[in-house]
């Protein structure tokens, strides 16, 4: 999984659905199996790597506060198990999260009592009020290009103007699929990108790059480098 997390897994894709939020955008069968696999790891990825702490671990997650005002408002998009999402709460941030895995929403929901989990595509999904800050760790690389840039598209109805935004991705080229390493005999869908190909796709939706960071892989990751990069919403 991915969202939220520090350590390159986050669940695909988030989002629930409030008010005027239309239903999940249609599925490819790679988006459909993305999501049965983080319902089925969600608790053995809880238990693997939402006690890590470590300042590496911890890392992106402390630059992406660092561009950040106190008591920010953020959206966690593919919050996964709430780490990320909690991680910001106790840093003073205003925190809701969004997922299209129930079972990872349903860990946010009973670690994080105190935070608005929901679910839904994050294609689609909008929070109720306007946010300072977007934070997408590890939960859009499950997404086919086009739909990476739709969801840029979405950001930019509710991010406020000159908010931040992070995004955590996989360094590489081209698109794969790998083995789950909670899963070893199903594979899961990733989009890999260069650094260069992510700058040039926030500056095409409007977003500046104001900087980047890079981590090498860890055990239970997928093997590839870890590209984080802060833009603002021009």
């Amino acid at each position: 999984m991915f969202a939220g997390s520090s350590n390159g897994r986050t669940p695909p894709f988030g989002g629930g659905y409030l008010g005027s939020n239309p239903g999940p955008a249609a599925m490819d069968g790679k988006n459909k199996n993305a999501v049965e696999i983080y319902d089925l790891i969600a608790e053995d990825y809880a238990k693997k790597f939402d006690p890590i702490e470590s300042d590496e671990d911890l890392r992106f997650l402390n630059f992406f506060l660092s561009h950040l005002k106190p008591k920010s408002t953020i959206l966690d998009i593919g919050c996964g198990t709430g780490f990320s999402a909690g991680y910001f709460n106790e840093n003073g941030m205003a925190v809701e999260g969004v997922d299209l895995s129930k079972n990872m929403i349903a860990i946010a929901k009973r670690n994080y009592p105190n935070i608005k989990f929901t679910i839904g595509d994050l294609r689609e999904f909008s929070p109720q009020k306007p946010v300072n800050a977007v934070w997408a760790g590890y939960s859009l690389f499950h997404f086919e290009q086009t739909s990476l840039e739709k969801t840029l598209e979405r950001i930019k109805t509710y991010l406020l103007p000159n908010g931040i935004f992070g995004l955590a991705m996989q360094e590489g080229v081209g698109e794969i699929e790998l083995n789950e390493p909670f899963l070893p005999k199903k594979k899961i869908y990733i989009h890999l990108y260069t650094k260069e190909e992510l700058v040039k796709i926030l500056e095409k939706h409007g977003f500046e790059v104001i900087n980047q960071d890079l981590k090498k892989t860890a055990e239970y990751e997928f093997p590839y480098n870890k590209i984080l990069i802060i833009a603002r919403l021009k």
